[in-house]
């Protein structure tokens, strides 16, 4: 008998703790959906893992659910990124916490108007879990914890004394973070080196000043940062970080290190397949023209960038002499991504290699048009239009 109720009395608890994590996740979702646009990811049992899950779409509700429900874990919730009042942010952090108390706050009230023994005794076991749980999350203030990304995030208390007594720093962040959401990134660059000014840096306000030095193409200052943050957060990166990395080393022309990087992305147990991507553009660039062949066909073979891997391995082709193969790649790309400015890029410097410089000219602009920052494409333009200027025998300038 006595085994019977021990046996009972832990269902109860693995009960509890199934359903605090449903509405403890359910809180915060629900106050997302209620206050921000955008989709709204909920995992339930996991920090973000995907397999063994299943899946449902609610309206703007995207749920993954953990199927052995012995091996929850725990739960997260995912909002699109978005410029937000602190008030807003402070509703999103706390209703997670709360809504369980809530919710068990009310069974145990309605338990005593008619119900008995047994029902009672369920509700306070739930209240006082529910408690427990609301009270380790609001005012815990150091724990993190680390998603299947590999990213360490705050709990609830974390993110919340973050918000209450560092309200000013807050303001700041979410000034800096708006202007790079708007894409005015120097004065968003402006804002982060302040930030980065008054204290130890956070992992995300690196991340967020490197990106703002990338956009404004000035590389070797995000390498130096990326390096810090590389140094000072090794436990926390991510394999999105040590790509970001590697671009770096790519765009500041170190391109044997970025190599290396690149090669240690794909040789993991889960290889990080973007990387196939940048080696094989790397392998252009320093003429390896089969060993780019090699990377973009893996490129294609695996989805990962589709329209990006056919038009660089159609320029890879065109440089090996096989002309009508690299045409076709391109032009492959196009139907694939009609704005894909590197395909537009590489078709114009096929008639830049013909001594074409009217067609390559019309491709480049083309290729400016969809992205003015595409790699080389500053330098390709100044060449074709010298070369213009200098077949007019004008000395004026090609448009």
């Amino acid at each position: 008998m006595l085994l019977g109720y021990l046996l009972a009395y832990l269902f109860v608890l693995l009960a509890s703790w199934l359903l605090l994590i449903v509405l403890h996740e359910g809180g915060h979702a629900g106050a997302g959906l209620l206050l921000l646009p955008g989709p709204v990811t909920v995992f339930l049992g996991s920090y973000g893992h995907l397999a063994g899950n299943w899946q449902l779409r609610i309206g703007r509700l995207h749920l993954h659910i953990k199927r052995n429900m012995l091996r929850w874990q725990g739960g997260c919730c995912f909002y699109t990124p978005v410029a937000m009042a602190r008030w807003r942010h402070v509703v999103l952090v706390v209703a997670g916490p709360l809504v369980p108390l809530l919710v068990a706050s009310l069974a145990f009230y309605f338990s005593f108007r008619g119900a008995n023994g047994l029902h009672r005794l369920l509700t306070l076991t739930f209240l006082i879990i529910a408690f427990g749980s609301t009270l380790q999350n609001i005012f815990s203030s150091t724990s993190t914890v680390r998603l299947a990304s590999g990213e360490r995030v705050g709990t609830d208390g974390r993110q919340l004394r973050q918000l209450l007594f560092l309200a000013a720093r807050a303001q700041q962040e979410q000034r800096a973070y708006a202007a790079l959401l708007a894409g005015r990134y120097a004065e968003g660059l402006v804002l982060y080196t302040k930030l980065l000014k008054q204290g130890p840096p956070t992992r995300a306000l690196l991340n967020n000043a490197i990106h703002a030095l990338f956009q404004i193409e000035r590389y070797s200052e995000a390498l130096v940062l990326s390096n810090q943050c590389q140094q000072e957060f090794a436990a926390e990166i991510t394999d999105n970080d040590r790509f970001g990395h590697a671009l770096l080393l790519s765009r500041t022309e170190q391109h044997h290190l970025a190599m290396e990087a690149y090669s240690a992305l794909l040789n993991q147990p889960q290889p990080y397949l973007l990387a196939y991507s940048n080696r094989g553009y790397t392998h252009n660039l320093l003429g390896s023209y089969e060993l780019a062949l090699a990377d973009f066909n893996q490129v294609i073979r695996h989805e990962a960038a589709p329209a990006y891997g056919y038009a660089n391995r159609g320029l890879a082709l065109l440089k090996l002499g096989q002309e009508e193969a690299g045409l076709a790649d391109i032009r492959h790309s196009l139907t694939l991504d009609p704005a894909n400015a590197y395909s537009y890029r590489n078709l114009g410097i096929y008639h830049f290699s013909r001594n074409e410089y009217a067609e390559a000219l019309a491709y480049f602009k083309r290729a400016q048009q969809h992205d003015p920052a595409t790699h080389q494409l500053a330098d390709y333009l100044q060449q074709t239009r010298q070369h213009l200027e200098e077949a007019s025998g004008t000395g004026g300038p090609a448009q």
